[in-house]
């Protein structure tokens, strides 16, 4: 990540909204809750300096695919399972397509300051295609739609689960806004 303190903040209020699920009193359910874990140790390792560079990131990006499918699975709880695995989707789309990911290039730092995310096609070493900026924007409102959905759907009461769910899934996209906009 960064050094600036509000990035640090951001990332924070991600980890606290990815770790929000695992204390809720009833509907622990074990795969949600492993997801949510892999969640908070994903977005921890975010700190750590080099943490989420180059094939770490790509790698953690195919764990958190493999864990939507896996929290999905289960066909007794997969309505409850959904946001979670939106949440993961989201996370993982986020790593492996739109976060630098090499910081460099053949063993040598670059001289130009860009990181280098693994799918950017360039030509001769220029900096990374504007797409990966918009890829990021666009994965943040799919997600803010997908996470606000449950609480603008839902006609009369709204439970106490349901404000956990689209909490918790805020707090992460608003902890993920430095790793989307730093496409470059």
């Amino acid at each position: 990540m960064h050094d600036l303190p509000l990035i640090h903040a951001l990332g924070i209020i991600g980890i606290v909204g990815a770790a929000l699920p695992l204390f809720r009193e009833r509907g622990r359910r074990r795969r949600a809750w492993v997801a949510h874990l892999a969640m908070v140790v994903v977005m921890a390792a975010m700190f750590i300096p080099g943490g989420m560079t180059g094939w770490v990131s790509v790698g953690t990006g195919c764990l958190l695919i493999a864990l939507a499918m896996w929290v999905t699975a289960d066909a007794a709880d997969r309505a409850a399972a959904l946001p979670c695995a939106a949440d993961l989707a989201a996370m993982a789309l986020i790593l492996l397509f739109v976060s630098p990911a090499l910081t460099y290039s053949d063993g040598a730092p670059r001289s130009d300051g860009y990181q280098v995310p693994l799918h950017a096609h360039q030509m001769l070493g220029g900096p990374p295609m504007i797409f990966t900026t918009w890829l990021g924007l666009l994965v943040l409102a799919g997600w803010a739609t997908i996470a606000l959905y449950p609480l603008l759907s839902q006609r009369g009461p709204i439970g106490r689960q349901t404000k956990i769910t689209v909490a918790s899934g805020i707090l992460m996209i608003t902890g993920m806004v430095p790793m989307a906009a730093d496409g470059r």
